[in-house]
Parts: C-alpha cells; structure tokens; sequence
C-alpha cells in the first residue's frame, strides 16, 4: 500500500517534469511538393523577309548599224561654193527608216553641221523652219547595205568670207531611226533619236 503511493508520487512527479514528452508525436504529413511549373518558351522569330525578286533586265533593242561619211574639196578660195556630200549606210541585216530631219538628206534647214575656222565656231546664218508631224514621206528607206546621200552648199549657211581653215562636223545624231516599216511616221512623236559619228572634213580657203 505505502508502495503503490510512492508510485503515484513519482508518477506525478515525472509527469510534472515533462517525461510525457518522450510520447512518440504523430508523424506530420509531408509537404505537398509543387508540380514543376512548365518554362515559358523564347518568343518565336519573325518570318523572314521575302526574298527580293530578281530586277527584270530591261528589253533588247536593236541598234541600226548606221555609217556616215562626209566628204569636201579640200581648197577653195573666198567667195567660190563649198559643197559638202553627206552619205549614209545601213550596215545591218534588215532595212531601216531615218527621218531626214536635222540631216543633209533634206538640205540644210537648221544646224545641222558645227562648223569652225581655225578653231573658232563661226554662227549658224541659214534658215530655221517650223514643222508639223512628220509624214512617212519625211523618212528615208535604207536597204541592208544601201546608201542614201545628198549635197548640200554650206556657204550659204556659214561664213566662209574670210581665209582660213574650216572644219565642217555633222552633229552626231539621227532624230528618228525606225526598224519597222509600220513605225512609220512615229505616233505622238516618239521618236528614236540614233547616234551616229562622221569624221569631220576640212577644207582651206585662200583669199583670191
């Protein structure tokens, strides 16, 4: 009996002391692992640029093949004519037409040559026209290999009064040069100014 108290004395002594403790506490519920969040992805690259279409190369032409000559005495004296031959060859294979405007094949009806004494150019002295659309009449049909040509008196457009020598150069370019017969006249003036070269000619005048 004097045991069992001293039992129930220790007892209440332990449990004051916190010996309950050593009973086992109830396993905690682990922790709820999160779900790996899922990376956002880079933003996609913009599309690239169309290629670029390659430049379209720009249409054949057909150049005439056009040859020209000019030819003069090389003397004359003060007051004598000075005529000047014009000549012009088709050297290609299919017939041409050239507008004989601001060209000898017409005479000289505007500057159609620069002409220079000793170095100088002396000014243009002869008519000046005013046109209207030229007509078919106004060309000159070429044949492969042909030649057209035409004398023209350039005193009477020059100042060839003083002695001196004269260099006479045609300047350079036909006005209009078709390649097809239907092209002829040109519609709204379309026209298809040609370059051409000629050596230039001299001649000497002498006082009398």
């Amino acid at each position: 009996m004097g045991l069992g108290r001293r039992n129930l004395a220790w007892l209440a002594v332990l449990t004051a002391a916190g010996v309950t403790a050593c009973t086992p506490k109830p396993a905690e519920a682990p922790a709820q692992q999160q779900a790996p969040v899922a990376a956002t992805p880079p933003p996609a690259a913009p599309p690239p640029p169309p290629a670029a279409e390659p430049a379209k190369e720009p249409a054949a032409v057909t150049t005439p093949k056009l040859e020209c000559a000019l030819s003069v005495h090389p003397k004359a004296k003060v007051g004598e004519s000075i005529e000047v031959l014009f000549k012009l060859t088709n050297r290609s294979e299919s017939p041409v037409w050239v507008l004989k405007w601001q060209t000898p094949l017409e005479g000289i009806l505007g500057t159609v040559f620069q002409v220079t004494r000793d170095g100088e150019e002396m000014p243009y002295q002869g008519p000046m026209v005013k046109r209207a659309a030229p007509g078919a009449d106004s060309y000159a049909a070429i044949a492969p290999g042909a030649t057209v040509e035409n004398t023209v008196e350039v005193t009477q457009a020059w100042d060839f009064k003083k002695p001196g020598t004269y260099r006479i150069t045609f300047r350079d370019a036909l006005m209009d040069v078709a390649t097809r017969q239907q092209d002829v006249p040109r519609a709204g003036g379309e026209y298809q100014s040609t370059p051409v070269t000629c050596a230039p000619v001299d001649v000497t005048v002498a006082a009398r």
